[in-house]
């Protein structure tokens, strides 16, 4: 077994767990293993990761993006949220995953996004309205639609991933 080899795969492997977690916590993990796998099917002239497997893993991708972006709106436009609510929760959902993440990894940056996607839509929506309890309305339906997308869009990169590692090569 080449060593040279070993250490690529051990590298694909971590870039595309690290994926899944950047994915969790709002950020753009399916498109760090997307490119990992394009990386990896360039260094192995694309014999095991294919143009067929990359486009599989980039419709994937395009899909769970899409899922997300229509998920986190559908919960907010049930509850007619203010544009600034809406913004506010996606900006909020990521800085509460990472200060998740960094309390406790995991559970941490899932607790984190929700929070912090509740409490970012609860006060934009309260500025902009005055209404405590449509605010309260609002944030519940945002983080509904976006726990939902991050379900969804979680578990397609889980998939991706476990579709990556079965591709890779441990022989020359």
């Amino acid at each position: 077994m080449d060593a040279g080899l070993t250490v690529v795969n051990l590298l694909v492997i971590v870039a595309s767990v690290i994926g899944i977690g950047m994915t969790v916590i709002g950020l753009p993990g399916n498109w760090l293993i997307f490119f990992t796998a394009l990386g990896y099917g360039y260094l192995d002239n694309f014999s095991h990761m294919s143009s067929m497997v990359l486009i599989i893993l980039f419709a994937a991708l395009v899909i769970g993006e899409i899922v997300e972006f229509i998920a986190g709106s559908l919960g907010a436009k049930k509850e007619n949220a203010s544009r600034s609510a809406i913004i506010a929760a996606f900006i909020g959902g990521i800085a509460g995953g990472i200060i998740g993440t960094g309390i406790m990894p995991g559970l941490g940056s899932i607790a984190g996004a929700i929070g912090g996607s509740f409490t970012a839509g609860y006060l934009a929506e309260y500025w902009a309205t005055g209404s405590s309890e449509k605010a309260g309305r609002v944030a519940k339906s945002i983080v509904i639609g976006q726990t939902l997308a991050m379900i969804f869009k979680l578990a397609m990169a889980i998939g991706m991933v476990v579709f990556v590692i079965s591709r890779l090569t441990w022989q020359v």
